[in-house]
């Protein structure tokens, strides 16, 4: 038997971000309903955003998306290897 392709929804869509005190233009990324991280524009650049400060910064938003996405499965994988020990 073949699995059975699971369709994931990816958006990103306008958001204010607050970093700090301040709140800035920016991103937010969900793979469903959750939300697996932040992007705010910061002098000509994006800014994944953890806790309310900045994390990294990346110069193209295609970049600061990938890294997103890559940690949020990473963190997936992570949490099921724990489970099967």
């Amino acid at each position: 038997m073949s699995k059975k392709d699971k369709k994931i929804e990816i958006q990103l869509t306008d958001a204010k971000v607050t970093v700090g005190k301040d709140s800035y233009e920016g991103y937010v990324l969900t793979i469903g309903k959750k939300v697996i991280g932040e992007i705010a524009e910061l002098d000509s650049q994006f800014a994944i955003i953890k806790n309310g400060n900045v994390d990294s910064f990346y110069k193209k938003l295609e970049k600061a998306v990938k890294i997103l996405i890559e940690n949020y499965n990473l963190t997936k994988i992570i949490l099921v290897l724990l489970k099967i020990s």
